[in-house]
């Protein structure tokens, strides 16, 4: 079928990585695009996960293997505050038997790692990023041999490949062995305040003191490197406070991560709601992500929607934000993360960044996905 102009019958968009109890970064991506996938045209939602390995790890029940959901434009619930609000309204509409013999014509898009046996008469898979094959330091061996098999088995199966980024499709053709005839790619929207701010009250002031991090406590994400360099540099403000918003991960010693040193303190959060988060992003005088790779990278792209400055590495797919408000640094190198912070200090804000509400738009995402499910061409 690769290369077919196929009109399905059915859309089934993969949600397995919905069911885990709190949305972080694929979770909440994968929310959104079904989302603006079903504002457009009816799809069908559908898991890879048993029910009884849902059960045994906590994960939500409301759909597994067996079961579907249908969504389409008029039954698609409103979108509130909270991500984990509107997965649950999802949840737990009603479901219906698997429906085999509509999906053997139909497309099937697959949202972090596909099957490897083939269902549907044209399938297409998001790629997210192949950090554990470009990073492989940061991630445990179980999630490296996770990958290897995405390279070697899965991404030669599927019929297109949508990237999150530019830099995820060089990626997957360069170390993926991907045909770049099959690949795609189109930046994702905001994770939050699609429409509105999340925060309902009165915007807060901004606090020239409070630095933020958003993401999970892991290895890519360089937090040893970032907090040395919160604690000791020299040109930071003498009470600055680091907020870190998000879990623990993996590989992170949280006994080993100091809280304080002088006057200059950090704050770990865990996960915190989309409202609080919002009202973060919009008080915060910088966020601070040093990663070391990142497929995307939320959190960059919600701050400067937010009018807030941002402090990152210029690698991967950082790079595509550069503009107003976008502070490039080594990661590596305190020297260089002084100097972003004292031109960013130096800099107009709130940032106005008119260009990527236009490019990172869950519309656009959705509209291109399905142009790539029907056989376009990149």
């Amino acid at each position: 079928m690769t290369g077919a102009m196929v009109d399905p019958a059915a859309v089934y968009v993969d949600v397995t990585s919905l069911s885990q109890t709190k949305l972080t970064g694929v979770g909440r991506c994968v929310a959104r695009v079904v989302q603006a996938l079903a504002a457009i045209r009816p799809i069908r939602l559908f898991s890879m996960a048993r029910l009884e390995d849902l059960r045994d790890h906590g994960q939500k029940t409301g759909i597994h293997q067996g079961l579907e959901i249908e969504l389409a434009p008029g039954c698609l619930p409103p979108d509130g505050c909270d991500m984990h609000d509107w997965r649950d309204s999802v949840f737990s509409m009603p479901s219906r038997p698997f429906d085999h013999r509509a999906s053997v014509e139909a497309v099937g898009i697959y949202t972090f790692r596909r099957s490897v046996k083939k269902r549907f008469a044209r399938e297409v898979s998001i790629h997210f990023d192949l950090t554990a094959c470009v990073v492989p330091h940061t991630h445990e061996s179980q999630t490296r041999q996770e990958f290897s098999q995405l390279v070697e088995q899965m991404i030669p199966l599927d019929d297109g490949l949508m990237a999150i980024s530019k830099s995820t499709r060089d990626d997957l053709v360069w170390l993926g062995g991907a045909d770049s005839r099959k690949v795609d790619w189109c930046h994702l929207g905001p994770s939050q305040c699609l429409a509105a701010h999340a925060w309902k009250g009165e915007l807060p002031r901004r606090d020239p003191d409070l630095f933020l991090a958003v993401s999970t406590i892991e290895p890519r994400k360089n937090p040893a490197m970032l907090l040395e360099w919160f604690l000791t540099s020299p040109v930071l403000p003498e009470r600055a406070r680091l907020v870190w918003a998000g879990p623990s991960g993996w590989m992170v010693d949280r006994g080993k991560i100091p809280g304080s040193r002088n006057r200059r303190t950090i704050d770990f959060l865990g996960m915190v709601s989309d409202s609080e988060l919002c009202r973060l992003h919009s008080s915060a005088r910088c966020l601070v992500y040093p990663s070391i790779y990142e497929g995307f990278g939320f959190p960059v792209l919600d701050s400067l929607l937010h009018g807030t400055p941002v402090i990152c590495s210029g690698n991967s797919s950082l790079l595509e934000f550069a503009g107003p408000g976008v502070h490039f640094a080594d990661p590596f190198d305190f020297a260089s993360l002084d100097a972003a912070w004292m031109a960013l200090r130096e800099s107009e804000w709130p940032v106005e960044r008119a260009d990527l509400q236009a490019s990172c738009s869950w519309p656009r995402f959705a509209g291109k996905l399905l142009e790539l499910t029907r056989g376009g061409r990149p």
